[in-house]
């Protein structure tokens, strides 16, 4: 598949590459998000446009959670992933989803195991992405401002795992 594509902007000429290129844009959604973020110089408009979208997700407007609401805003995350040009950016875009999900579960009174597991996780998962891109000490603030939000609001075991695995990554 690579090596077809390739062979085809080959054959291209200048014209017909950037008459590709236009269509491309136009027809693919992802492509045109990417473009925004690659060219506005400030990424913060489309970072902000998914963090309302994940928001969104928790906090329908109605009484109750949305039914969806895990799986819709980790796939919001992938789409994101997709067109990220900077990590640091999909990073706060993980945290600041665990951050609404804490927020969610104390509105909503939420507490089981399922909804509680899938934000243990995803903290993980954000906290090994900062790991990995040395981001660590950039969101030591905002991970610790989730620890202790959620350690008031946990009913069980005063979030004394989400501390461990801050410590885990956060330690001295």
């Amino acid at each position: 598949m690579k090596r077809d594509f390739l062979r085809l902007v080959k054959e291209l000429d200048e014209a017909e590459l950037r008459e590709e290129l236009r269509t491309l844009y136009e027809r693919f959604p992802v492509l045109r998000e990417y473009y925004r973020m690659e060219l506005s110089g400030s990424t913060r408009a489309v970072v902000d446009k998914y963090k309302k979208s994940i928001r969104k997700a928790f906090f329908t407007g109605r009484r109750r959670m949305g039914k969806r609401c895990r799986s819709n805003s980790s796939r919001l995350l992938k789409e994101f992933a997709a067109v990220s040009i900077h990590t640091r950016d999909l990073v706060d875009l993980h945290f600041y989803r665990v951050a609404t999900m804490v927020e969610a579960m104390e509105h909503y009174g939420e507490d089981g195991e399922a909804f509680y597991k899938s934000m243990r996780s995803s903290f993980v998962r954000a906290a090994d992405l900062a790991q990995a891109e040395v981001l660590l000490d950039s969101f030591r603030t905002p991970a610790e401002a989730i620890v202790q939000h959620f350690s008031r609001i946990d009913r069980h075991g005063g979030g004394g795992e989400l501390r461990r695995i801050f410590t885990d990554y956060w330690s001295a």
